[in-house]
């Protein structure tokens, strides 16, 4: 582990430690937290979490703000996971029977960002956080923020090694082979299978031991990236087909809209490739995939390759993430008035 993470990473072990003990003693439960449009790594580090909870003694759950996506089964993850009521009574909210006491998030530390899990999560302002967004000006001492990490989940392995040796486990005893999955899904969603700048060799030194936990890193990408239902090749080739190219080829931009959806009998998350599929076309800087979603929403998936920062263009839609790949919700717009000035406001960018 190196010297930058372990000051943080140690403050977020004592923590979990601390209320994992005073929720064992009062029978009380820890909410986790990911955010909307869930993705491997807050999947995977939200769960990875809960688990590393319930490893030492405590009731623990993943709040989902919607249903876990196909892809993401192999996990088994289905027992951490808890949908809550959407008319939540604040401070009455119970977990197959246990008492909402205490709160994490992980790969995102903002409620605006949760969905319908926005106001349960700030019902508890002294939550623990981890994030590796750049977010320093929510910065506190309960919360964990290293925009240099590679994901949640590498972050969240080196909590649980200090988890290990704060409580004098064995590593295995912490990060069980779920959670080495989970954790796994999580580092590859995030690097590209270890493709993009964000891999350290920190990052492989971590895969590594989770490797050797039960991380399958063979299973994982299968199931992540290269396994395909006949809904998901016939939506993505249809979605590539009709891209548009602009300033010299530096911009791509495609639309799903619902009816397309509904032509190849497929899902929202049938398209979580082609984003990157455009980004990978020779010439092109910047990608932009936009989806209806339903009763007037509109995402959009945003990557780049080596200077357009996605994480700012995204703010300007109320969305966020990384320099290199960014997403946001918006409602109110027509799709095709929306991709046209993504393309005014971009082409400024390129």
């Amino acid at each position: 582990m190196k010297d930058l993470y372990f000051e943080g990473s140690l403050k977020i072990a004592k923590l979990i430690t601390d209320r994992a003990a005073a929720l064992k003693k009062s029978g009380g439960a820890v909410l986790v937290f990911p955010h909307k449009s869930v993705d491997g790594d807050c999947v995977g580090s939200s769960c990875a979490v809960a688990s590393i909870f319930r490893n030492l003694g405590a009731n623990a759950w993943v709040a989902m703000p919607e249903e876990i996506p196909d892809n993401m089964g192999f996990l088994g993850v289905d027992d951490l996971l808890f949908y809550p009521e959407e008319n939540f009574l604040e401070g009455d909210l119970l977990i197959n029977g246990s008492r909402y006491e205490t709160a994490f998030s992980t790969d995102c530390t903002e409620g605006r960002r949760m969905g319908t899990n926005e106001k349960i999560f700030e019902y508890y302002p002294d939550s623990l956080d981890i994030d590796h967004h750049e977010v320093t000006h929510l910065q506190n001492d309960l919360k964990w923020i290293e925009p240099g990490a590679s994901s949640a989940c590498e972050m969240v392995y080196y909590v649980a090694c200090q988890v290990a040796s704060l409580t004098g486990k064995d590593i295995k005893d912490i990060i069980d082979l779920r959670a080495a999955k989970c954790l796994m899904a999580g580092i590859v969603t995030d690097t590209g299978r270890f493709t993009y700048t964000n891999t350290k060799p920190e990052t492989l030194e971590a895969a590594g031991t989770l490797m050797e936990l039960g991380g399958n890193i063979t299973e994982v990408c299968y199931q992540l990236f290269d396994l395909k239902t006949p809904q998901e090749f016939s939506i993505s080739t249809a979605a590539c087909s009709v891209a548009k190219f602009y300033n010299d080829g530096k911009l791509a931009i495609t639309k799903v809209t619902e009816s397309m959806f509904k032509e190849h009998g497929a899902n929202l998350e049938d398209i979580s490739d082609v984003v990157s599929r455009l980004r990978d076309v020779g010439g092109v800087e910047f990608a932009c995939v936009l989806r209806e979603a339903g009763e007037g929403i509109i995402r959009g998936n945003l990557r780049s390759k080596s200077y357009f920062d996605c994480s700012v263009f995204a703010e300007k839609y109320g969305g966020g993430g990384h320099k290199r790949a960014s997403g946001f919700t918006i409602s109110g717009r027509q799709i095709d008035e929306l991709e046209e000035q993504i393309v005014r406001e971009a082409s400024k960018l390129l």
